[in-house]
């Protein structure tokens, strides 16, 4: 057979899959890294099951290891969590987000009930026109949580996470093993 050697070599695919367990989940990125376009990694997996089965086996051990890094940071910053929970449960943590945000800059009034502690990260999130990320995140972890302190603020948030994550656990029980 003539034409040029195939792209598709063991080290090649080692690689690949190395790059994915390590928690680099963009495939363009990874195909940059080997040398090869996003369309040739789509043709193998294509052509190959056995080898879609192991890119995505490896994507997956690689979110559940970015999952774990980013769980432990978040033991110690409670905003980390909050983005967590966000990314996570985008249906109950970023639309409520979302209407808080857009009420507080209709209203642009301190609300009444906000804590002394808070008043000047709301008056730099005014000031900067709701887009100082610092001030806002102390706003929406109070939103959330209901508390200024740090460590109430933790213990909070991870009351919240386990029952998320409990509620989550219940849905994911469904037909496993069973009939349906």
């Amino acid at each position: 057979m003539s034409g040029r050697p195939s792209l598709r070599t063991p080290e090649v695919e080692k690689q690949i899959l190395d790059a994915l367990r390590l928690g680099q989940l963009h495939r363009p990125t990874v195909c940059k890294l080997v040398g090869i376009s996003p369309r040739t990694l789509r043709a193998w997996r294509n052509q190959d099951p056995e080898f879609d089965t192991k890119l995505r086996a490896a994507e997956a051990k690689g979110e559940a290891r970015l999952a774990l890094i980013a769980t432990q940071g978040a033991e110690e910053d409670p905003r980390l969590a909050l983005d967590l929970l966000r990314a996570r449960y985008p249906e109950r943590w970023g639309r409520k987000h979302a209407q808080i945000e857009a009420q507080v800059k209709l209203d642009g009034e301190r609300p009444p009930g906000l804590p002394r502690a808070l008043r000047p990260a709301w008056d730099a999130a005014v000031k900067s026109n709701w887009k100082d990320r610092a001030p806002c995140r102390e706003l929406e972890i109070w939103w959330a949580t209901g508390q200024t302190e740090r460590p109430a603020q933790i213990e909070a948030l991870r009351q919240l996470l386990g029952e998320l994550e409990a509620e989550a656990g219940g849905k994911d029980d469904g037909p496993k093993g069973g009939a349906t």
